[in-house]
């Protein structure tokens, strides 16, 4: 019997090639692996700096909330800084603001406004003039209390026929509702909505307080606007009277009804990071009304809130 002599026996070439290969899986493996968890890593400390980023700005939001609300309930600063939608900038923790204050007085109100003040801001967001007529018969049929549809309107037929539910007859709760009236597309309302109120109680609107696109889209040209602006602005800076508007047939859209005390809010907020938040709300202000015989309040309430991106 011969002995073994405890050498052990070289590997072949195929041998070598077959390690080699598996040797290369297993890198392979640990890099997919290691890239794997290091872009895990990566989309997680980005979600956390993108979570961290929006808290910044939502808090940046909501001081400048408070700020343009203090600036409102003190009569003195409200003379510097009137509720006409003007934007404000403002830095603050790092980041930048722009805030823009307007009296629902300043804006249409979808429960009271005249059919002419509808048809013109209709006009005004482009609105073709072949269904001004229409749109505003219909949003005067969501909001009044029968079942008579105006020469333009639409009733429950109307909205029957259309698969829809409505009207409401019954005045709007907010400018959301507005979406809802026959007629009104998704788009129609986003450039209706910055327009419009459910809280002034005035047929009219008042050209003291109310922003710039208010007054274009009612139909003045931009250099009245301009005009009109630096005028209220230098009025405004030493307590006179805010100049009138002028334009001829702007009596049957534009009076001087006074303050609401009903406050618009919109806060746009930008962190150092580029993260940026609007905020929208309404107040209501000491002695602010909401709805026909309403007590005026005594402390301001918070009446709705948005927020987006």
């Amino acid at each position: 019997m011969m002995a073994t002599t405890g050498v052990e026996r070289p590997l072949t070439s195929p041998q070598r090639g077959m390690v080699l290969v598996i040797v290369l899986w297993i890198v392979t493996l640990l890099a997919v692996m290691a890239g794997g968890f290091a872009y895990s890593m990566r989309v997680e400390t980005r979600l956390a700096t993108t979570a961290v980023e929006r808290a910044q700005a939502r808090a940046l939001a909501e001081a400048g909330m408070a700020y343009a609300l203090a600036w409102q309930l003190d009569p003195e600063l409200q003379k510097q800084w009137p509720p006409n939608g003007d934007p404000h900038d403002w830095t603050f923790g790092g980041g930048r603001l722009r805030i823009q204050v307007t009296d629902a007085s300043g804006l249409v109100d979808l429960n009271n406004a005249r059919p002419e003040v509808l048809k013109a801001l209709l006009a005004g967001v482009g609105v073709a003039a072949d269904d001004q007529d229409r749109l505003a018969d219909a949003i005067q049929d969501w909001r009044d209390f029968d079942d008579q549809p105006l020469t333009h309107g639409a009733e429950k037929n109307e909205y029957r026929a259309a698969g829809r539910p409505g009207p409401k007859d019954a005045n709007f709760d907010s400018v959301d509702e507005l979406g809802q009236v026959l007629g009104v597309t998704r788009e129609l309302h986003e450039r209706l909505a910055g327009a419009t109120t459910v809280f002034s109680l005035s047929a009219t609107v008042s050209p003291e307080l109310a922003p710039a696109a208010v007054l274009q889209a009612l139909g003045l040209d931009e250099r009245t606007i301009a005009d009109y602006v630096t005028a209220r602005a230098r009025t405004a800076a030493d307590g006179s009277a805010a100049p009138p508007v002028s334009l001829d047939d702007s009596s049957a859209l534009f009076s001087s009804g006074g303050r609401s005390g009903v406050y618009h809010i919109k806060v746009a907020a930008e962190t150092e990071g580029g993260t940026v938040i609007v905020l929208e709300a309404v107040f209501k202000g000491p002695g602010g009304m909401v709805g026909w015989g309403a007590v005026a309040e005594q402390s301001p309430r918070l009446v709705s809130w948005r927020e987006g991106w």
